[in-house]
Protein backbone atom coordinates (compact mmCIF):
# COMPACT_ATOMS: atom_id res chain seq x y z
CA UNK A 1 0.00 0.00 0.00
CA UNK A 2 1.35 3.34 -0.97
CA UNK A 3 0.52 6.78 0.48
CA UNK A 4 1.81 10.30 -0.36
CA UNK A 5 1.72 12.79 2.52
CA UNK A 6 2.18 16.63 2.38
CA UNK A 7 2.59 18.48 5.69
CA UNK A 8 2.88 22.22 6.48
CA UNK A 9 4.48 22.98 9.83
CA UNK A 10 4.35 26.46 11.42
CA UNK A 11 6.42 27.06 14.49
CA UNK A 12 6.18 30.16 16.67
CA UNK A 13 8.62 30.27 19.50
CA UNK A 14 9.37 32.89 22.08
CA UNK A 15 12.32 32.06 24.23
CA UNK A 16 13.40 33.96 27.30
CA UNK A 17 16.96 33.07 26.75
CA UNK A 18 19.09 31.61 24.10
CA UNK A 19 18.96 27.86 23.73
CA UNK A 20 18.55 25.03 21.23
CA UNK A 21 16.48 21.90 21.32
CA UNK A 22 19.41 19.73 22.22
CA UNK A 23 20.15 21.60 25.48
CA UNK A 24 23.12 23.72 24.34
CA UNK A 25 23.01 27.38 23.10
CA UNK A 26 25.39 30.06 21.92
CA UNK A 27 22.78 32.89 21.75
CA UNK A 28 23.42 35.70 24.34
CA UNK A 29 20.32 37.76 23.76
CA UNK A 30 16.62 37.18 23.82
CA UNK A 31 15.53 36.25 20.40
CA UNK A 32 12.24 35.97 18.59
CA UNK A 33 12.34 33.07 16.21
CA UNK A 34 9.82 32.39 13.52
CA UNK A 35 10.45 29.21 11.56
CA UNK A 36 8.45 28.01 8.65
CA UNK A 37 9.15 24.54 7.26
CA UNK A 38 7.53 22.87 4.31
CA UNK A 39 8.04 19.12 4.43
CA UNK A 40 7.15 16.70 1.65
CA UNK A 41 7.29 13.04 2.65
CA UNK A 42 6.80 9.86 0.69
CA UNK A 43 6.08 6.81 2.88
CA UNK A 44 5.72 3.13 2.03
CA UNK A 45 4.13 0.43 4.22
CA UNK A 46 7.43 -1.25 4.85
CA UNK A 47 10.08 1.21 3.74
CA UNK A 48 12.01 4.33 4.78
CA UNK A 49 10.85 7.79 3.77
CA UNK A 50 13.14 10.84 3.52
CA UNK A 51 11.61 14.28 4.06
CA UNK A 52 13.54 17.29 2.83
CA UNK A 53 12.73 21.01 2.98
CA UNK A 54 13.97 24.51 3.76
CA UNK A 55 13.56 26.23 7.13
CA UNK A 56 13.74 30.03 7.27
CA UNK A 57 14.32 31.48 10.77
CA UNK A 58 14.21 35.15 11.70
CA UNK A 59 16.43 35.37 14.77
CA UNK A 60 19.66 36.62 16.19
CA UNK A 61 22.60 34.49 16.82
CA UNK A 62 23.61 31.03 15.93
CA UNK A 63 21.21 28.28 16.58
CA UNK A 64 21.78 24.60 16.33
CA UNK A 65 18.40 22.90 16.50
CA UNK A 66 17.73 19.18 16.74
CA UNK A 67 14.14 18.04 16.88
CA UNK A 68 12.96 14.51 17.51
CA UNK A 69 9.47 13.35 16.95
CA UNK A 70 7.37 10.30 16.33
CA UNK A 71 4.75 10.13 13.62
CA UNK A 72 2.52 7.09 13.75
CA UNK A 73 0.84 5.37 10.74
CA UNK A 74 -1.57 2.51 11.43
CA UNK A 75 -0.46 0.60 8.37
CA UNK A 76 3.29 1.19 8.34
CA UNK A 77 6.27 2.64 10.19
CA UNK A 78 8.51 5.08 8.31
CA UNK A 79 11.71 6.78 9.36
CA UNK A 80 11.80 10.42 8.34
CA UNK A 81 14.93 12.51 8.20
CA UNK A 82 14.29 16.21 7.74
CA UNK A 83 17.33 18.19 6.69
CA UNK A 84 17.25 21.91 6.02
CA UNK A 85 19.23 25.12 6.25
CA UNK A 86 17.89 28.09 8.22
CA UNK A 87 19.15 31.63 7.60
CA UNK A 88 19.02 34.15 10.47
CA UNK A 89 18.22 37.53 8.96
CA UNK A 90 19.22 39.34 12.16
CA UNK A 91 22.89 38.45 12.09
CA UNK A 92 23.31 36.63 8.84
CA UNK A 93 24.37 33.52 10.65
CA UNK A 94 23.33 30.26 9.09
CA UNK A 95 21.91 27.56 11.33
CA UNK A 96 21.48 23.97 10.42
CA UNK A 97 18.21 22.34 11.56
CA UNK A 98 18.14 18.57 11.54
CA UNK A 99 14.99 16.65 12.49
CA UNK A 100 15.23 12.93 12.77
CA UNK A 101 12.84 10.39 14.08
CA UNK A 102 10.32 7.70 13.36
CA UNK A 103 7.25 8.95 11.58
CA UNK A 104 3.95 7.19 12.38
CA UNK A 105 0.63 8.36 11.12
CA UNK A 106 -2.38 7.39 13.21
CA UNK A 107 -4.84 7.99 10.41
CA UNK A 108 -6.33 5.14 8.31
CA UNK A 109 -5.62 4.78 4.62
CA UNK A 110 -8.62 4.36 2.37
CA UNK A 111 -9.16 3.86 -1.32
CA UNK A 112 -5.90 1.97 -2.00
CA UNK A 113 -5.21 -1.69 -2.87
CA UNK A 114 -5.74 -4.33 -0.13
CA UNK A 115 -5.66 -8.09 0.63
CA UNK A 116 -8.63 -9.66 -1.14
CA UNK A 117 -8.64 -7.47 -4.22
CA UNK A 118 -7.11 -10.24 -6.32
CA UNK A 119 -3.88 -8.33 -6.98
CA UNK A 120 -0.62 -9.39 -5.37
CA UNK A 121 0.90 -6.21 -3.93
CA UNK A 122 4.15 -5.58 -2.14
CA UNK A 123 3.90 -7.21 1.26
CA UNK A 124 1.58 -10.03 0.01
CA UNK A 125 2.64 -13.57 -0.85
CA UNK A 126 -0.56 -14.25 -2.78
CA UNK A 127 -4.05 -12.84 -3.38
CA UNK A 128 -6.64 -14.70 -5.47
CA UNK A 129 -9.60 -12.62 -4.35
CA UNK A 130 -11.06 -15.55 -2.38
CA UNK A 131 -8.31 -16.35 0.11
CA UNK A 132 -10.19 -19.10 1.96
CA UNK A 133 -7.18 -21.40 2.42
CA UNK A 134 -8.79 -24.07 0.18
CA UNK A 135 -6.79 -26.14 -2.30
CA UNK A 136 -4.78 -23.91 -4.62
CA UNK A 137 -6.07 -20.78 -2.86
CA UNK A 138 -4.47 -18.26 -0.46
CA UNK A 139 -4.70 -17.70 3.29
CA UNK A 140 -7.09 -14.95 4.49
CA UNK A 141 -4.18 -12.61 5.35
CA UNK A 142 -2.52 -13.01 1.94
CA UNK A 143 0.69 -14.09 3.67
CA UNK A 144 0.84 -17.74 2.56
CA UNK A 145 -0.50 -20.13 -0.09
CA UNK A 146 -3.06 -22.74 0.93
CA UNK A 147 -2.66 -26.43 0.12
CA UNK A 148 -1.20 -26.72 -3.35
CA UNK A 149 0.70 -28.96 -5.71
CA UNK A 150 4.35 -28.83 -4.74
CA UNK A 151 4.00 -28.50 -0.97
CA UNK A 152 4.91 -32.14 -0.41
CA UNK A 153 1.48 -33.18 0.90
CA UNK A 154 -0.93 -35.36 -1.11
CA UNK A 155 -4.48 -34.01 -1.02
CA UNK A 156 -7.04 -36.72 -1.74
CA UNK A 157 -9.41 -35.81 -4.51
CA UNK A 158 -7.03 -33.24 -5.99
CA UNK A 159 -3.66 -34.98 -6.27
CA UNK A 160 -2.28 -38.43 -6.95
CA UNK A 161 1.19 -37.56 -5.67
CA UNK A 162 3.23 -34.64 -4.40
CA UNK A 163 7.01 -34.93 -4.09
CA UNK A 164 7.53 -31.27 -3.21
CA UNK A 165 9.86 -30.52 -6.09
CA UNK A 166 9.56 -28.79 -9.46
CA UNK A 167 10.98 -31.61 -11.55
CA UNK A 168 8.33 -32.50 -14.12
CA UNK A 169 9.76 -35.74 -15.49
CA UNK A 170 10.29 -37.63 -12.25
CA UNK A 171 7.86 -40.02 -10.56
CA UNK A 172 5.43 -37.19 -9.79
CA UNK A 173 4.70 -34.54 -12.40
CA UNK A 174 4.37 -30.84 -11.67
CA UNK A 175 0.61 -31.30 -11.97
CA UNK A 176 0.75 -33.76 -9.05
CA UNK A 177 -0.83 -36.47 -11.20
CA UNK A 178 -3.81 -34.44 -12.38
CA UNK A 179 -2.44 -34.60 -15.91
CA UNK A 180 -3.06 -38.36 -15.96
CA UNK A 181 -6.78 -37.99 -16.52
CA UNK A 182 -9.16 -35.92 -18.57
CA UNK A 183 -12.42 -34.26 -17.64
CA UNK A 184 -14.96 -36.36 -19.51
CA UNK A 185 -18.59 -37.45 -19.51
CA UNK A 186 -19.60 -40.88 -20.81
CA UNK A 187 -22.96 -42.57 -21.34
CA UNK A 188 -22.94 -46.13 -20.02
CA UNK A 189 -25.36 -49.03 -19.92
CA UNK A 190 -25.72 -51.57 -17.12
CA UNK A 191 -23.97 -54.90 -17.34
CA UNK A 192 -26.04 -57.64 -18.97
CA UNK A 193 -26.86 -60.35 -16.40
CA UNK A 194 -26.43 -64.06 -17.14
CA UNK A 195 -29.60 -66.03 -16.38
CA UNK A 196 -29.95 -69.80 -16.36
CA UNK A 197 -33.50 -71.06 -16.75
CA UNK A 198 -33.89 -74.40 -14.94
CA UNK A 199 -37.13 -75.89 -16.26
CA UNK A 200 -39.15 -78.80 -14.91
CA UNK A 201 -39.63 -81.33 -17.72
CA UNK A 202 -41.12 -84.08 -15.57
CA UNK A 203 -44.01 -86.27 -16.73
CA UNK A 204 -46.50 -84.30 -14.61
CA UNK A 205 -46.00 -81.27 -16.88
CA UNK A 206 -48.00 -83.01 -19.65
CA UNK A 207 -50.13 -85.37 -17.58
CA UNK A 208 -51.70 -82.38 -15.83
CA UNK A 209 -53.64 -79.66 -17.64
CA UNK A 210 -55.06 -76.35 -16.41
CA UNK A 211 -57.32 -73.47 -17.35
CA UNK A 212 -54.47 -71.42 -18.76
CA UNK A 213 -56.52 -68.35 -19.77
CA UNK A 214 -59.22 -68.39 -17.07
CA UNK A 215 -61.84 -68.91 -19.73
CA UNK A 216 -64.14 -71.90 -19.23
CA UNK A 217 -65.12 -71.80 -22.87
CA UNK A 218 -61.61 -72.63 -24.12
CA UNK A 219 -59.99 -76.05 -23.72
CA UNK A 220 -57.38 -76.59 -21.04
CA UNK A 221 -53.81 -77.08 -22.13
CA UNK A 222 -50.81 -78.81 -20.59
CA UNK A 223 -48.60 -77.04 -18.12
CA UNK A 224 -45.68 -77.56 -20.47
CA UNK A 225 -47.55 -75.84 -23.27
CA UNK A 226 -47.99 -72.78 -21.05
CA UNK A 227 -44.38 -72.86 -19.89
CA UNK A 228 -43.12 -73.00 -23.46
CA UNK A 229 -45.28 -69.99 -24.40
CA UNK A 230 -44.08 -67.88 -21.48
CA UNK A 231 -40.44 -68.77 -22.12
CA UNK A 232 -40.92 -67.71 -25.73
CA UNK A 233 -42.33 -64.34 -24.61
CA UNK A 234 -39.56 -63.71 -22.07
CA UNK A 235 -36.88 -64.45 -24.61
CA UNK A 236 -38.57 -62.16 -27.12
CA UNK A 237 -38.94 -59.25 -24.70
CA UNK A 238 -35.69 -59.47 -22.74
CA UNK A 239 -33.02 -61.21 -24.80
CA UNK A 240 -31.41 -57.85 -25.61
CA UNK A 241 -31.17 -57.04 -21.89
CA UNK A 242 -30.51 -60.49 -20.39
CA UNK A 243 -28.28 -63.34 -21.53
CA UNK A 244 -30.18 -66.62 -21.19
CA UNK A 245 -29.29 -70.30 -21.07
CA UNK A 246 -31.39 -73.35 -20.21
CA UNK A 247 -31.11 -76.60 -18.27
CA UNK A 248 -33.86 -79.23 -18.23
CA UNK A 249 -34.60 -81.54 -15.33
CA UNK A 250 -34.77 -84.33 -16.24
CA UNK A 251 -33.14 -84.27 -19.66
CA UNK A 252 -34.93 -85.37 -22.82
CA UNK A 253 -33.21 -88.74 -22.36
CA UNK A 254 -35.23 -89.53 -19.22
CA UNK A 255 -37.71 -92.40 -19.28
CA UNK A 256 -41.04 -93.03 -17.61
CA UNK A 257 -39.59 -95.74 -15.36
CA UNK A 258 -39.37 -96.25 -11.63
CA UNK A 259 -35.58 -96.18 -11.54
CA UNK A 260 -32.62 -93.84 -11.90
CA UNK A 261 -33.21 -93.49 -15.64
CA UNK A 262 -36.17 -91.26 -14.81
CA UNK A 263 -33.78 -88.86 -13.07
CA UNK A 264 -31.20 -88.25 -15.79
CA UNK A 265 -29.81 -84.71 -16.01
CA UNK A 266 -27.11 -83.57 -18.41
CA UNK A 267 -23.80 -82.51 -16.91
CA UNK A 268 -23.84 -79.41 -19.11
CA UNK A 269 -26.77 -77.11 -19.86
CA UNK A 270 -28.89 -77.83 -22.93
CA UNK A 271 -27.95 -74.31 -24.02
CA UNK A 272 -25.14 -72.30 -22.47
CA UNK A 273 -25.71 -68.68 -21.52
CA UNK A 274 -25.24 -66.28 -24.41
CA UNK A 275 -26.68 -63.14 -25.93
CA UNK A 276 -29.67 -63.32 -28.30
CA UNK A 277 -30.23 -66.98 -27.47
CA UNK A 278 -33.95 -67.23 -28.16
CA UNK A 279 -33.85 -69.50 -31.20
CA UNK A 280 -31.25 -71.84 -29.71
CA UNK A 281 -33.25 -72.30 -26.51
CA UNK A 282 -36.61 -72.88 -28.18
CA UNK A 283 -35.00 -75.46 -30.44
CA UNK A 284 -33.42 -77.32 -27.51
CA UNK A 285 -36.52 -77.81 -25.36
CA UNK A 286 -39.60 -79.93 -26.19
CA UNK A 287 -42.14 -78.20 -28.43
CA UNK A 288 -45.20 -76.56 -26.93
CA UNK A 289 -47.58 -79.32 -28.00
CA UNK A 290 -45.23 -82.18 -27.12
CA UNK A 291 -46.59 -85.04 -25.03
CA UNK A 292 -43.37 -87.09 -25.06
CA UNK A 293 -42.19 -85.69 -21.77
CA UNK A 294 -41.15 -88.16 -19.06
CA UNK A 295 -39.32 -88.55 -15.78
CA UNK A 296 -39.20 -87.51 -12.14
CA UNK A 297 -38.27 -84.15 -10.58
CA UNK A 298 -34.47 -84.09 -10.14
CA UNK A 299 -34.40 -80.39 -9.27
CA UNK A 300 -31.16 -80.51 -7.24
CA UNK A 301 -29.23 -82.13 -10.12
CA UNK A 302 -30.63 -79.55 -12.54
CA UNK A 303 -29.53 -76.76 -10.19
CA UNK A 304 -26.03 -78.21 -9.90
CA UNK A 305 -25.62 -78.25 -13.68
CA UNK A 306 -26.90 -74.69 -14.02
CA UNK A 307 -24.80 -73.33 -11.16
CA UNK A 308 -21.61 -74.99 -12.32
CA UNK A 309 -22.05 -73.25 -15.64
CA UNK A 310 -22.80 -69.85 -14.07
CA UNK A 311 -19.78 -70.12 -11.79
CA UNK A 312 -17.58 -70.62 -14.83
CA UNK A 313 -18.61 -67.20 -16.17
CA UNK A 314 -17.09 -63.84 -15.34
CA UNK A 315 -18.41 -62.96 -11.85
CA UNK A 316 -18.33 -59.27 -12.79
CA UNK A 317 -21.61 -59.87 -14.59
CA UNK A 318 -24.64 -60.50 -12.37
CA UNK A 319 -25.76 -64.15 -12.33
CA UNK A 320 -29.08 -65.71 -11.37
CA UNK A 321 -31.20 -68.85 -11.72
CA UNK A 322 -34.86 -68.96 -12.74
CA UNK A 323 -36.26 -72.25 -11.41
CA UNK A 324 -39.72 -73.28 -12.63
CA UNK A 325 -41.39 -76.45 -11.31
CA UNK A 326 -44.81 -77.98 -10.82
CA UNK A 327 -44.03 -80.24 -7.88
CA UNK A 328 -41.78 -81.33 -5.04
CA UNK A 329 -38.21 -82.40 -5.66
CA UNK A 330 -37.23 -86.06 -5.64
CA UNK A 331 -34.53 -88.07 -7.44
CA UNK A 332 -31.97 -87.50 -4.69
CA UNK A 333 -28.64 -88.43 -6.37
CA UNK A 334 -27.50 -90.06 -3.11
CA UNK A 335 -30.60 -92.24 -2.72
CA UNK A 336 -29.93 -95.90 -1.87
CA UNK A 337 -33.12 -97.33 -3.35
CA UNK A 338 -35.83 -96.46 -5.83
CA UNK A 339 -38.28 -95.97 -2.98
CA UNK A 340 -35.97 -93.48 -1.37
CA UNK A 341 -35.31 -91.91 -4.77
CA UNK A 342 -38.97 -91.17 -5.54
CA UNK A 343 -40.91 -91.24 -2.28
CA UNK A 344 -38.60 -89.08 -0.17
CA UNK A 345 -38.30 -85.33 -0.61
CA UNK A 346 -34.83 -84.24 -1.77
CA UNK A 347 -33.82 -81.80 0.94
CA UNK A 348 -30.44 -81.46 -0.71
CA UNK A 349 -32.05 -79.03 -3.16
CA UNK A 350 -32.20 -76.44 -0.38
CA UNK A 351 -28.52 -76.87 0.42
CA UNK A 352 -27.53 -76.34 -3.22
CA UNK A 353 -29.67 -73.22 -3.57
CA UNK A 354 -28.63 -71.74 -0.24
CA UNK A 355 -24.92 -72.28 -0.87
CA UNK A 356 -25.18 -70.58 -4.25
CA UNK A 357 -26.68 -67.52 -2.63
CA UNK A 358 -24.50 -67.38 0.48
CA UNK A 359 -21.18 -68.32 -1.09
CA UNK A 360 -21.42 -67.07 -4.67
CA UNK A 361 -24.10 -64.36 -4.52
CA UNK A 362 -26.12 -66.25 -7.15
CA UNK A 363 -29.82 -65.92 -6.30
CA UNK A 364 -32.56 -68.34 -7.31
CA UNK A 365 -36.01 -67.11 -8.30
CA UNK A 366 -38.54 -69.87 -7.54
CA UNK A 367 -41.71 -70.18 -9.65
CA UNK A 368 -44.38 -72.75 -8.86
CA UNK A 369 -46.96 -74.01 -11.36
CA UNK A 370 -50.25 -74.93 -9.68
CA UNK A 371 -48.56 -76.02 -6.44
CA UNK A 372 -50.66 -77.94 -3.92
CA UNK A 373 -51.11 -76.75 -0.36
CA UNK A 374 -52.20 -80.22 0.78
CA UNK A 375 -50.09 -82.80 2.54
CA UNK A 376 -49.04 -85.49 0.11
CA UNK A 377 -49.80 -88.34 2.52
CA UNK A 378 -48.00 -91.65 2.47
CA UNK A 379 -48.36 -93.69 -0.66
CA UNK A 380 -46.06 -95.09 -3.31
CA UNK A 381 -46.92 -92.91 -6.29
CA UNK A 382 -43.56 -91.49 -7.35
CA UNK A 383 -44.08 -88.30 -5.34
CA UNK A 384 -42.42 -87.40 -2.00
CA UNK A 385 -44.49 -88.44 1.00
CA UNK A 386 -45.70 -86.46 4.02
CA UNK A 387 -44.83 -82.96 2.84
CA UNK A 388 -46.73 -79.86 1.77
CA UNK A 389 -45.28 -78.84 -1.62
CA UNK A 390 -46.34 -75.21 -1.12
CA UNK A 391 -44.40 -75.00 2.17
CA UNK A 392 -41.31 -76.53 0.62
CA UNK A 393 -41.23 -74.01 -2.21
CA UNK A 394 -41.75 -71.16 0.24
CA UNK A 395 -38.69 -72.35 2.13
CA UNK A 396 -36.73 -72.72 -1.09
CA UNK A 397 -37.52 -69.15 -2.17
CA UNK A 398 -36.13 -67.84 1.09
CA UNK A 399 -33.02 -70.01 0.74
CA UNK A 400 -32.49 -68.64 -2.75
CA UNK A 401 -32.30 -65.03 -1.61
CA UNK A 402 -35.19 -63.72 -3.72
CA UNK A 403 -38.37 -64.29 -1.73
CA UNK A 404 -41.47 -62.23 -2.33
CA UNK A 405 -43.14 -60.29 0.42
CA UNK A 406 -46.36 -61.67 1.90
CA UNK A 407 -47.48 -65.26 2.36
CA UNK A 408 -46.29 -66.47 -1.05
CA UNK A 409 -42.52 -66.35 -0.86
CA UNK A 410 -42.21 -68.07 -4.23
CA UNK A 411 -44.12 -67.00 -7.34
CA UNK A 412 -47.24 -69.15 -6.98
CA UNK A 413 -49.14 -69.29 -10.31
CA UNK A 414 -52.50 -70.88 -11.09
CA UNK A 415 -52.68 -70.21 -14.85
CA UNK A 416 -50.62 -69.04 -17.79
CA UNK A 417 -51.58 -65.40 -17.25
CA UNK A 418 -50.08 -65.49 -13.77
CA UNK A 419 -47.10 -67.48 -15.01
CA UNK A 420 -46.38 -64.86 -17.65
CA UNK A 421 -46.71 -62.05 -15.11
CA UNK A 422 -44.35 -63.84 -12.74
CA UNK A 423 -41.66 -64.33 -15.37
CA UNK A 424 -42.00 -60.70 -16.46
CA UNK A 425 -41.51 -59.51 -12.88
CA UNK A 426 -38.49 -61.75 -12.42
CA UNK A 427 -36.91 -60.62 -15.67
CA UNK A 428 -37.34 -56.98 -14.69
CA UNK A 429 -35.95 -57.61 -11.22
CA UNK A 430 -32.97 -59.46 -12.67
CA UNK A 431 -32.00 -56.49 -14.84
CA UNK A 432 -28.70 -55.16 -13.65
CA UNK A 433 -28.08 -51.93 -11.77
CA UNK A 434 -24.33 -52.38 -12.06
CA UNK A 435 -22.36 -50.31 -14.55
CA UNK A 436 -18.83 -51.26 -15.48
CA UNK A 437 -16.25 -48.46 -15.64
CA UNK A 438 -13.76 -49.20 -18.40
CA UNK A 439 -11.18 -46.96 -16.73
CA UNK A 440 -11.33 -46.40 -12.95
CA UNK A 441 -11.55 -42.68 -12.13
CA UNK A 442 -8.27 -41.02 -11.16
CA UNK A 443 -10.07 -38.97 -8.51
CA UNK A 444 -12.95 -41.25 -7.43
CA UNK A 445 -14.29 -38.76 -4.88
CA UNK A 446 -15.17 -36.34 -7.68
CA UNK A 447 -17.23 -38.71 -9.86
CA UNK A 448 -20.83 -37.65 -10.55
CA UNK A 449 -23.69 -39.90 -11.70
CA UNK A 450 -26.72 -38.55 -13.54
CA UNK A 451 -29.86 -40.17 -14.96
CA UNK A 452 -31.95 -38.06 -17.32
CA UNK A 453 -30.09 -35.01 -16.03
CA UNK A 454 -30.90 -35.79 -12.40
CA UNK A 455 -27.95 -36.03 -10.01
CA UNK A 456 -27.79 -39.36 -8.17
CA UNK A 457 -26.36 -39.01 -4.65
CA UNK A 458 -23.50 -41.21 -3.46
CA UNK A 459 -24.43 -43.38 -0.45
CA UNK A 460 -22.68 -45.68 2.00
CA UNK A 461 -25.01 -48.70 2.14
CA UNK A 462 -26.75 -49.86 -1.03
CA UNK A 463 -28.94 -52.26 0.96
CA UNK A 464 -30.83 -49.51 2.78
CA UNK A 465 -30.21 -46.26 0.84
CA UNK A 466 -31.14 -44.87 -2.56
CA UNK A 467 -28.21 -43.57 -4.59
CA UNK A 468 -25.02 -45.13 -5.89
CA UNK A 469 -21.89 -46.86 -4.59
CA UNK A 470 -18.67 -48.18 -6.06
CA UNK A 471 -18.79 -51.95 -6.50
CA UNK A 472 -15.31 -52.49 -5.05
CA UNK A 473 -12.25 -50.79 -3.61
CA UNK A 474 -10.68 -50.61 -7.07
CA UNK A 475 -13.51 -48.36 -8.34
CA UNK A 476 -14.05 -50.70 -11.28
CA UNK A 477 -17.82 -50.19 -11.37
CA UNK A 478 -20.79 -48.50 -9.77
CA UNK A 479 -24.10 -49.86 -8.55
CA UNK A 480 -27.38 -47.97 -8.39
CA UNK A 481 -29.35 -48.55 -5.20
CA UNK A 482 -32.98 -48.38 -4.12
CA UNK A 483 -35.30 -46.18 -6.17
CA UNK A 484 -32.44 -45.14 -8.45
CA UNK A 485 -31.95 -48.76 -9.46
CA UNK A 486 -35.56 -48.83 -10.63
CA UNK A 487 -35.03 -45.61 -12.54
CA UNK A 488 -31.98 -47.04 -14.29
CA UNK A 489 -33.93 -50.14 -15.32
CA UNK A 490 -36.49 -47.91 -16.99
CA UNK A 491 -34.01 -45.63 -18.76
CA UNK A 492 -31.40 -48.28 -19.55
CA UNK A 493 -28.47 -45.86 -19.32
CA UNK A 494 -26.81 -43.22 -17.18
CA UNK A 495 -24.21 -40.45 -17.47
CA UNK A 496 -20.92 -40.69 -15.61
CA UNK A 497 -18.86 -37.52 -15.21
CA UNK A 498 -15.22 -37.83 -14.23
CA UNK A 499 -13.68 -34.67 -12.78
CA UNK A 500 -10.00 -33.86 -12.33
CA UNK A 501 -8.96 -30.75 -10.45
CA UNK A 502 -5.54 -29.59 -11.66
CA UNK A 503 -2.85 -29.08 -9.06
Amino acid sequence: MYRRVSTLIALSMITACAGDDSGSSSDTVATTVTATATVTATATNSGTATNSGTDTDSMSGSNSDSNSGTDSDSSATATDTDTGTATDTDTGVSATDTDSGTDSDTGETTGGPSCGDGIVQQGEVCDDGVNDNSYDSCTPDCQAKGPHCGDGMVYEGAELCDDGNDIDNDACSNACGADQCAEIMVVLEPLTPNIMMVLDKSGSMVVNKWDHDQDANTPEITRWNSLYGTVDDILTNFQDKLNFGVTLFPSTAATQTYNAQACVVNANPEVAVAANNKNAILAAIPAAMSTSIYGGTPASSGMVTALNHLKSLDPKYPRAVLLVTDGAANCDPDANSNTERFEVYDQGLHTVVQDAWNNDAIPTYVVGIDISKQNTGNQQDGNPNNIVPYDKLNELAVDGGKPQGGADKFYATKNQIELQAALDLIAEDALSCIVDLEEPPVFPQNTKILIDGMLVPPVDDCAVESGWVYTDDLYSGIELCGDWCGTLKMTGELDVEYYCKPG
